[in-house]
């Protein structure tokens, strides 16, 4: 049965290999081959084996092996093995095992093996990437604001050269104990702080059997030895080792000093 239309003239045949239109509005094939269309603006094929538009605004296979568009606007393809657009604005493919679109907008393969997008805009399951975060736990020394304090003790980097740590030492005599550096965590606390312990003090009243010319310290946990005075049981050089643990002095016994 022929027909015409006020888009030209349309062929279709209701059971065969093809139909074909040329220049018309539209063209369909139910259960037939082939379906083509070149210059129109629709072509439309279920159960066919393929269906290809030319130039046209659209193409849908429904069960079909294959659905091509070249230069048009959308390819469809449902249940169908693969599905092409080349230069065209959509290409899906539900079902299928492959959908390709080049130089399209969009390409969409739900259940299908693969699908590949070459185009002007992003995929829409690629989010743009976030901006930069500080990396590590720690950040620079200036962002915990006031520098923490050690008693009997002081920081001695510089923060513009060191922008990461403050380094403590302290006074004379003292130990420290702890940590040296001390950084800023990510919530703006400061890291544990060393301590500074005193130094235990050997004066001469004290250990009176020591020949000190004054009073003397020994760090903690270190130990010195000391010359010891003369007297009537020693006249040879004699020393005594004096350790300082916790605060507390222990002496050794005055022994004979040997010259290695």
């Amino acid at each position: 049965m022929c027909g015409t239309g006020d888009g030209g003239s349309s062929t279709s045949s209701d059971r065969g290999n093809g139909g074909t239109s040329s220049g018309g509005d539209r063209s369909t094939s139910s259960g037939g081959d082939r379906s083509t269309s070149s210059g129109g603006d629709r072509s439309t094929s279920s159960g066919g084996d393929r269906s290809t538009s030319s130039g046209g605004d659209r193409s849908r296979s429904s069960g079909g092996d294959r659905s091509r568009s070249s230069g048009g606007d959308r390819s469809r393809s449902s249940g169908g093995d693969r599905s092409t657009s080349s230069g065209g604005d959509r290409s899906t493919s539900s079902g299928g095992d492959r959908s390709t679109s080049s130089g399209g907008d969009r390409s969409t393969s739900s259940g299908g093996d693969r699908s590949t997008s070459s185009g002007d805009e992003a995929s829409p399951n690629v989010r743009p990437s976030a901006r930069p975060q500080p990396s590590g736990p720690f950040l620079p020394v200036d962002s915990c604001g006031e520098k923490p304090t050690v008693d009997n003790g002081d920081f001695i980097s510089d923060s513009d050269r060191n922008r990461m740590a403050l380094t403590f030492k302290c006074i004379n005599y003292y130990k420290l104990v702890g940590p040296e550096q001390v950084m800023c965590h990510s919530d703006k606390t400061w890291s544990k702080l060393p301590i500074c312990k005193a130094p235990c003090t050997i004066d001469k009243r004290t250990f009176y059997l020591l020949d000190l010319k004054k009073d003397m310290f020994v760090k903690e946990g270190e130990s010195q030895t000391f010359l010891c005075k003369e007297t009537d049981y020693w006249k040879k050089p004699f020393v005594a080792d004096v350790r300082c643990l916790n605060g507390d002095v222990t002496t050794g016994s005055c022994t004979c000093y040997q010259l290695n």
